[in-house]
């Protein structure tokens, strides 16, 4: 069973626009987003979802997946990962 539920417009437009990219529907797209959160939420440290929490309200999703494929995404992805496998490797167990 189906239920209707209020999203903002901001969330619905971006829902249209990734639901075009990797042919699903919005409510499809939406539904995608939000199993990806209950995996990660689930799997996510508590410092670890406040970082994702704070990048996520600090940059506009939109734009980040704009730049996926571009020479500053790719150098902007790598400097990310050198710093998390940085974190993670120097961590004490």
């Amino acid at each position: 069973m189906s239920q209707s539920i209020r999203v903002s417009d901001e969330l619905a437009e971006s829902a249209r626009r990734q639901a075009k990219l990797f042919h699903r529907s919005p409510p499809q797209q939406i539904e995608h987003w939000a199993a990806l959160g209950r995996v990660m939420e689930a799997a996510l440290s508590y410092p670890a979802k406040e970082k994702v929490l704070g990048a996520v309200k600090s940059v506009q999703l939109d734009e980040a997946l704009g730049a996926v494929g571009t020479a500053e995404g790719i150098e902007r992805a790598q400097e990310v990962i050198r710093k998390t496998s940085a974190r993670i490797v120097s961590r004490p167990r």
